[in-house]
C-alpha cells in the first residue's frame, strides 16, 4: 500500500511548472473580459514539486492529505459570488473559464499566474530555490489574498500547486459560500495533453488526486472531449474545421452546469439564475417539468449510460425527463468514501446526458434491502451524484428523518424527490403518513410504487390519489403500480411516469442490470403516449402551415415525422392561399390545433389574435397560432401552464394566440456560428437584411444575445423605417423590462442605423459586423424577381470574421452562399435555411403538443426531404449533414 502511494506521488510530482516560468496568454488572444488567463502548456502538480529538482530540495516536501469531507455544505451562493474551478492540468479548466467569463462578463483569475508575477518565479523555481515551506507560506497568502480580493464576480483558477494541507483548508472554508467546482477529463484525452507519464501512471495520479480536489469542492463537471462540428457551419473553403466549432456542445453544457449550480429560489418559490439559462424563450423553459400533466421518465441503468458507443438521444426519445438508475456498492473501506472509479463512472453519465439532451435529469440511487449494512454506500452516492446538479435526485423515505433532512439541506438547486417502493395495500394509512412526512421535510416531489401481481391492484391506487388531492396543501404525486400487470395505472399517472427505452426493453439482461424490474412500469414513452389517445384521455388534433408560397414548405413532413415517432395520432399539413379568410374555416373544427404562419401574412394575422405572448408582442409578427379552449373566469387568455395543459384536446375554440418561434431558431443558429473571439460585447455590430417579419425577429433576436448595434438594410426605405421605430418604441417602454436581457439596459442603449443602398459605406461610428442576418426570399415571389443578393465587401471588414445566415431554404447554392463559402476569410461561418428550420420548429412542436420535440427526427426529416427550386436534390450534402448530425448540440 505504501510503495503504491510513493509511486503515485512521484507520478504527481512529474506534472511541475515549466522550467520557463512563462504564464499567461498573449494580449491578442485575450477578451477583454479576461483577466490572467493561463498558459495552455503551463506544467503544474498537485503538491506545486517538480520531480526534476528532487535532488535539489532544502526542505523536506510536505504531502497534501485530504481534508474532511465538506458535509457541512449547504450549496447555496450570494448573487454573483465568484466561482473556482479545480483539477489538475490537461482537464481544461483555463478554457471553461475563458467560456464562463465570456458568457456570464466575470473576469478570470489564475492562481498560478499571479504567483509568478507575485514573485518573478514559476512555483518549481521557487520551491527550489527557497524551499518547500516558504514557498507553501507564499501559496497560501497568495490564495487566502486571491480569494478575499476577488470574492465576487470572478471565474478562480487552482491548479495543484495551490493545494497544499493550507491550501486545501482554504478552499474547503471558501466552498462554505462559493462554488467550487473539480473540473474532471477523461484519462486518454488528459493523456494526449499531458505528452508526459504513461497511462498507467496517469490512472494512478488520477486516483490519488482526486479525493483531494472532491473534499475540496462542493461542485464537480465532467469535461468531455468534442473531435468534430457540424459540416453545415464549416466553411467549404476551410481545410480543416475551426477549433472553436468542435467546443460549442462543451460550451452548452459547462454553461448550463453554470445555471444551475447558481440558480436560487426566493421566497416567491420563483427560481432566479445569476447566470441565465441558454434557452430562455422556448415555451416550455418557464413550465416545471413537474407541473406538466401526463410525463414521464426514461430509466437507464449507469451501465446502459457509460457504454462506449451509447446513443443518449435514442433512449431519451419521447421522454420528458432522463433517470440514471444506479445500485450501490461497496464504499472503500481505508477511507468510507466512494472508489474514485466508481465516483468517476457517475460524474462521467451525468455529463454524458446532459450533453447529449436538453430534458432534466433525474439521478436515483436504488435503495436496497439491506438498508443497514449498505447505508453509509447509499448515502455516498446519492450525496456523490449531488456534486453534479442534477435537476432531480431522489431520497429514500424509509430512512430516518434527520438523515433525510440533511440531504435535502445540500440538495442546491436539485429538486428532491421522496421515494419509497414496498409491497404495502394502497388502503393502509402508511401512504398517507410517508406523504405527510415528505411534505413536512419539504422534498419537492413523491414518488410512491407498488409492486401490482393481478390486473385488481390497479383498482385501490385511485383512491390513495383522491385522498391525497383532498389535503390542503399537495407537492407532485408521482403514484403507479410496477411491473407488467401495474401497466394500466402507469398510463394514467400524471407526473413522470417512469418508462423504459424501447431499443433496450427486450434485452434479456436489461432488467438485471439494475434490478429495476420491481420499480418500473415496464412501459415505453411510446406506449404510454398512445394509451392517453386509445383511451380518449387527449384527441388527434389537425395542424397547417398557412402562406402564399406555403406549398414548398418542409414543416408538414417534419412535424408529421416527429408525430409518428412519439406515438401521437396528429396530422399536419400545408393549406396555401392567397389571403387569411380561409383561416375561419380551419378554426370552426374541434380537432383543429393550431397552425403555422408563413409568408406574408406574419404581421397581418396580428388582427385575428386574442392575446400575443410577450415575445411575439415584442417583435411585432406571429408564426405560430394555437387555440385557446378554456379561458379564465375573467374571460382573459391562461398562463403558460394552463394554457400547455389544454394541448391535445378537442372542443370549440373561444380564442386564439399568437407567438414567435422564429427568433428562437435565429438566435440558435448564431450561438452555434459565433466564435468566441466574436463574443457579444457592447461594440458589436449586427447586420439585418429586409424588414419583414423575419427580420423583426432577426432583430429581436440580436437584442436577445445583447448585440447593442443592429444595422438595417432594405429595398424599401421606408419599410426599414418602420422596422427600426417599431424596436426604438420597444426598448423605451416600461413594458420591455425584463423581456429583454439586463446587459441591454446597461451602459449605452441600443442603437439603429439604416443603410440606405449598397453603395453606401459602413457606419464609421460602428466596429463592421460580425453577425449578419439575410432575411430576404432566395427565389421569385410573384411577379419579382429574385433578389440574387450579395453583400458589398466594405459590409464585411471584421478582422475576426463572423456568422452569416440566410435563413430561407428553397435554394441553398445562392449568391450570397457562394460569396461567402468561395470568397470571403476562413474566419466567416455560415448557415442557412436547413439550419433554422428545425430549430424554430422545436419550439413549435413545443407549443402544438406540449411536449419536448424529437430533435434528431425533425433534423434528419428536413435534410431528407429536401429539394431546390427544381425539384433537385444533393445526395452528397444532405448525406454530409446526416452524419454531422450526431456532433450537432442537443
Amino acid at each position: 500500500m505504501a510503495s503504491a502511494v510513493v509511486g503515485t506521488k512521484r507520478a504527481f510530482s512529474a506534472l511541475g511548472d515549466d522550467e520557463s516560468g512563462h504564464n499567461g496568454l498573449s494580449s491578442s488572444r485575450t477578451p477583454p473580459s479576461v483577466f490572467n488567463v493561463p498558459s495552455q502548456r503551463q506544467r503544474i502538480s498537485v503538491d506545486g514539486y517538480n520531480s526534476r529538482n528532487s535532488s535539489n530540495r532544502s526542505t523536506p516536501r510536505t504531502t497534501p492529505t485530504p481534508t474532511p469531507a465538506p458535509h457541512d455544505c449547504y450549496r447555496v451562493f450570494e448573487s454573483n459570488a465568484s466561482i473556482v474551478l479545480i483539477g489538475i492540468r490537461g482537464t481544461g479548466k483555463s478554457t471553461l473559464a475563458v467560456i464562463a467569463s465570456v458568457a456570464c462578463r466575470r473576469r478570470v483569475v489564475d492562481i498560478e499566474t499571479l504567483f509568478h508575477e507575485a514573485t518573478g518565479f514559476s512555483t518549481s523555481k521557487y520551491r527550489k530555490q527557497f524551499g518547500a515551506s516558504n514557498h507553501n507560506l507564499r501559496q497560501e497568502d497568495l490564495l487566502r489574498t486571491a480569494f478575499q480580493t476577488w470574492d465576487k464576480g470572478a471565474i478562480i483558477v487552482c491548479n495543484g500547486s495551490s493545494l497544499e494541507r493550507s491550501g486545501q483548508a482554504l478552499l474547503h472554508e471558501f466552498s462554505r459560500t462559493h462554488p467550487v467546482i473539480h473540473i474532471m477529463r477523461e484519462l486518454p484525452d488528459i493523456h494526449q495533453y499531458l505528452e508526459v507519464l504513461e497511462e498507467s501512471k496517469l490512472h494512478d495520479l488520477l486516483a490519488f488526486s482526486s479525493p483531494i480536489f472532491r473534499r475540496c469542492s462542493n461542485y464537480e463537471f465532467y469535461n468531455m472531449s468534442e473531435t468534430k462540428a457540424a459540416y453545415s457551419i464549416a466553411p467549404v473553403n476551410q481545410p480543416s474545421v475551426p477549433a472553436f466549432l468542435t467546443l460549442k456542445r462543451a460550451e452548452r453544457t459547462f454553461l448550463k452546469f453554470l445555471s444551475l449550480i447558481t440558480s436560487q429560489e426566493n421566497t416567491q418559490g420563483t427560481v432566479q439564475n445569476t447566470i441565465p439559462p441558454l434557452q430562455p424563450g422556448f415555451p416550455l423553459s418557464d413550465v416545471a417539468t413537474e407541473q406538466r400533466k401526463y410525463t414521464c421518465a426514461v430509466q437507464v441503468p449507469l451501465s446502459v449510460v457509460l457504454a462506449e458507443k451509447v446513443d443518449i438521444e435514442e433512449l431519451e426519445f419521447g421522454s420528458d425527463a432522463f433517470e440514471i438508475v444506479i445500485n450501490p456498492m461497496e464504499m472503500d473501506t481505508d477511507f468510507q468514501r466512494l472508489p474514485s472509479d466508481r465516483a468517476d463512472q457517475i460524474s462521467l453519465s451525468i455529463s454524458r446526458v446532459r450533453r447529449s439532451t436538453i430534458v432534466p435529469i433525474i439521478y436515483h440511487v436504488m435503495p436496497t434491502l439491506e438498508q443497514s449494512s449498505y447505508r453509509p454506500s447509499y448515502l455516498e452516492h446519492v450525496r456523490h451524484g449531488l456534486r453534479m446538479a442534477p435537476e432531480f435526485a431522489t431520497i429514500d423515505l424509509s430512512l430516518d428523518e434527520d438523515t433525510i433532512l440533511e440531504v435535502i439541506r445540500k440538495r442546491g438547486s436539485t429538486k428532491i424527490i421522496g421515494h419509497l417502493h414496498a409491497a404495502i395495500d394502497w388502503y393502509n394509512p402508511f401512504w398517507l403518513q410517508k406523504y405527510e412526512m415528505a411534505m413536512r421535510l419539504e422534498c419537492n416531489i413523491v414518488r410512491f410504487t407498488r409492486p401490482a401481481n393481478f390486473m385488481e391492484d390497479n383498482a385501490a391506487i385511485q383512491s390513495f390519489r383522491n385522498r391525497i388531492n383532498e389535503q390542503s396543501r399537495t407537492i407532485p404525486l408521482i403514484c403507479f403500480n410496477t411491473g407488467r400487470a401495474g401497466r394500466r395505472s402507469a398510463c394514467f399517472n400524471q407526473v413522470l411516469t417512469s418508462v423504459v427505452p424501447e431499443s433496450l426493453r427486450e434485452s434479456p439482461n436489461f432488467a438485471n442490470m439494475v434490478g429495476i424490474n420491481a420499480e418500473t412500469s415496464w412501459l415505453t414513452a411510446r406506449e404510454a403516449t398512445h394509451a392517453l389517445y386509445a383511451s380518449f384521455t387527449y384527441d388527434p388534433m389537425q395542424f397547417y402551415i398557412i402562406g402564399a408560397s406555403a406549398g414548398y414548405s418542409l414543416s408538414p413532413t417534419m412535424h408529421n415525422a416527429a408525430y409518428k415517432a412519439c406515438g401521437m395520432p396528429h396530422h399536419f399539413q400545408t393549406h396555401q392561399t392567397p389571403t387569411l379568410n380561409s383561416l375561419q374555416e380551419l378554426v370552426q373544427s374541434p380537432n383543429f390545433g393550431g397552425t403555422a404562419i408563413s409568408l406574408p401574412f406574419k404581421i397581418e394575422v396580428i388582427s385575428l389574435t386574442h392575446s400575443l405572448s410577450r415575445h411575439a408582442r415584442a417583435i411585432g409578427a406571429v408564426n405560430t397560432l394555437i387555440p385557446v379552449r378554456h379561458l379564465n373566469p375573467d374571460g382573459s387568455i391562461p398562463e403558460d401552464l394552463e394554457l400547455f395543459q389544454q394541448r391535445n384536446q378537442a372542443g370549440p375554440i373561444k380564442a386564439l394566440y399568437g407567438d414567435n418561434t422564429d427568433w428562437i431558431g435565429i438566435r440558435s443558429c448564431i450561438r452555434r456560428g459565433l466564435s468566441p473571439a466574436n463574443a457579444v460585447r457592447q461594440t458589436t455590430s449586427g447586420l439585418v437584411i429586409g424588414s419583414g417579419g423575419m427580420a423583426r425577429a432577426a432583430v429581436y433576436a440580436m437584442l436577445q444575445i445583447g448585440v447593442k448595434n443592429i444595422v438595417v438594410f432594405n429595398r424599401t426605405y421606408a419599410n426599414a423605417e418602420k422596422l427600426v421605430a417599431h424596436f426604438t418604441r420597444l426598448l423605451s417602454s416600461p413594458s420591455s423590462t425584463g423581456l429583454l436581457p439586463d446587459t441591454i439596459y446597461q451602459g449605452p442603449q441600443p442603437t439603429f442605423h439604416i443603410l440606405q443602398s449598397r453603395d453606401d459605406p459602413w457606419p464609421s461610428d460602428l466596429r463592421s459586423p460580425t453577425i449578419i442576418l439575410s432575411c430576404i426570399p432566395t427565389h421569385r415571389v410573384g411577379d419579382n424577381p429574385a433578389p440574387n443578393f450579395t453583400l458589398p465587401k466594405l459590409w464585411m471588414e471584421s478582422l475576426t470574421g463572423g456568422v452569416v445566415i440566410e435563413l430561407a431554404y428553397r435554394t441553398l447554392k445562392t449568391p450570397l452562399m457562394k460569396q461567402i463559402r468561395e470568397e470571403a476569410p476562413s474566419s466567416w461561418i455560415c448557415l442557412d435555411g436547413l439550419d433554422l428550420l428545425p430549430e424554430q420548429g422545436f419550439a413549435q412542436f413545443e407549443l402544438f403538443t406540449g411536449k419536448r420535440a424529437p430533435r434528431r427526427i425533425m433534423r434528419e426529416e428536413v435534410l431528407r426531404s429536401w429539394t431546390d427550386d427544381q425539384g433537385q436534390t444533393d445526395q452528397e450534402m444532405v448525406q454530409t449533414r446526416l452524419e454531422a448530425i450526431d456532433d450537432q448540440e442537443p
